[in-house]
């Protein structure tokens, strides 16, 4: 052997057997892959410590008009970090809607409403500094983010029935 071999190798190379992949090997896993999960659709927390938006975020599968009455199913999954929503926004001491859209993140977007609550510079931000209790819930993914799709969306009657009747 040589010189600089013993000195970066100061004990022998130890001799190891690694079992060969068998049947079970290939189709067993001891976690499961994402794909294989089985997810129901609707609004959900993420549940971390730290996030502002999940403590108004409403865990459900339907969202209901209070207008009309009428519920409507989700069939996306999404969370305060999913991107490309629209969402609605249940005033729960006047029973008022706001159904609105993000192309970024929703906890970006809700950080922006709540910026808007502060100073009252707008609809949205005048009403909430008066009645302050809320809830945040994401009904629709936008999944290519453009506007046409964004109009698709919005023929669901719940959609364009709470943009145009509320905050009159």
């Amino acid at each position: 052997m040589s010189k600089t071999f013993k000195d970066n190798f100061h004990r022998p190379p130890a001799v190891v057997f690694r079992q060969p992949p068998n049947l079970k090997s290939l189709l067993v896993r001891a976690k499961l892959s994402q794909s294989f999960s089985v997810e129901s659709k609707g609004c959900f927390k993420t549940h971390s410590k730290r996030c502002v938006t999940c403590s108004a975020l409403k865990e459900t599968a339907f969202v209901q008009s209070h207008y009309t009455g009428q519920k409507f199913k989700l069939f996306h999954n999404s969370t305060c970090d999913s991107v490309g929503l629209v969402y609605l926004i249940n005033c729960l001491d006047c029973k008022k809607q706001y159904v609105g859209e993000t192309g970024g993140e929703l906890r970006i977007r809700h950080r922006g409403h709540r910026q808007e609550i502060r100073k009252a510079n707008t609809p949205l931000g005048k009403h909430f500094q008066s009645c302050k209790n809320f809830e945040l819930i994401g009904i629709e993914k936008l999944v290519n983010n453009s506007k046409r799709v964004r109009e698709e969306v919005e023929l669901n009657g719940f959609i364009a029935l709470t943009r145009s009747l509320l905050w009159a």
